[in-house]
């Protein structure tokens, strides 16, 4: 058996994490020289961050240093009952705190011969996530071991196809996503950016349909493509405070294949700092990913 930690990006409430044990270390934002941690619990907290973004706020997010993973490794193995430790990060093509806990499990298991740390880029982030901590979860309550474990979530990561639906083409543009002309023109068009996550884990514009609606048929279409049996799997949505357009999705995929099963999430401050307010994710097992 092993234990399992995560950093805050997986977008799980942290009382809820604290619940199935597992471990969690924060990512922080900053706001206006203000330092706050990702320590969301509550959907009250979330709508907070996003209301301060649509009054302008421009938060900036920091990734894990390789001396916080230590020193909240060090903390798991005094409170856990296994030695081995399974660790999922946000993905390696977002942020640096990969690289950052591969860095510290090296040096701490050098300071602890007797502990095993198995870092898994999960290749996403936020709800993009979930299918990869979700399987993290039966493999450690079945018993499974730390090492084949993280084997078999780095494979399964590569199948976990992810669209996003932008709504705010400033923030894209902040990020370096698209150009300011592309951002001044797309807004004027009302373009909706569909993006998806590459095999690397990176975000990369996919299509540029004119409107919500139009976006969402991209991804309803690329459902029946790439979602071997669609009517049995489970869909993940994401939402950055646009519940409404995730319950339209929502009720689409449902309507498409009734026998699947939805599951609405938060895009949480790590990912929602980059993505603005009213963006949408969906995401699903596929064979492999679109790029």
């Amino acid at each position: 058996m092993f234990t399992l930690t995560t950093d805050s990006a997986v977008d799980v409430f942290r009382s809820e994490l604290d619940r199935l044990g597992v471990y969690w270390v924060p990512l922080t934002y900053t706001i206006d020289g203000n330092i706050y941690a990702d320590d969301f619990s509550d959907d009250a907290r979330y709508k907070e961050f996003y209301d301060e973004i649509r009054k302008g706020a421009l938060p900036v997010t920091s990734q894990i240093n390789p001396y916080e993973h230590e020193e909240f490794w060090e903390k798991v193995i005094e409170k856990a009952g296994h030695r081995d430790i399974v660790h999922l990060t946000l993905s390696s093509g977002l942020s640096k705190t990969y690289a950052s806990a591969c860095n510290a499990a090296a040096s701490f298991m050098e300071k602890h011969p007797d502990c095993r740390v198995y870092v898994v880029d999960s290749l996403g982030a936020t709800q993009a996530e979930m299918p990869v901590f979700e399987m993290a979860l039966r493999l450690r309550d079945a018993g499974e071991s730390a090492a084949a474990a993280a084997e078999a979530l780095r494979a399964y990561s590569h199948r976990i196809q992810v669209y996003i639906i932008a709504d705010d083409l400033f923030h894209l543009k902040r990020g370096g996503r698209v150009s300011a002309a592309a951002a001044v023109v797309g807004s004027l068009l009302k373009i909706k950016p569909v993006i998806v996550f590459d095999d690397a884990g990176r975000l990369q514009v996919y299509k540029k349909p004119a409107g919500w609606k139009k976006a969402l048929k991209v991804v309803l279409d690329h459902i029946a493509e790439y979602c071997p049996q669609p009517e049995t799997k489970k869909f993940w949505i994401a939402h950055a405070d646009a519940l409404d357009k995730a319950g339209e999705a929502k009720a689409a995929i449902l309507q498409a294949y009734p026998g699947a099963t939805v599951q609405i999430g938060w895009i949480g401050p790590v990912i929602g700092a980059h993505t603005g307010a009213g963006t949408i994710g969906v995401l699903f097992e596929a064979n492999s990913r679109l790029m």
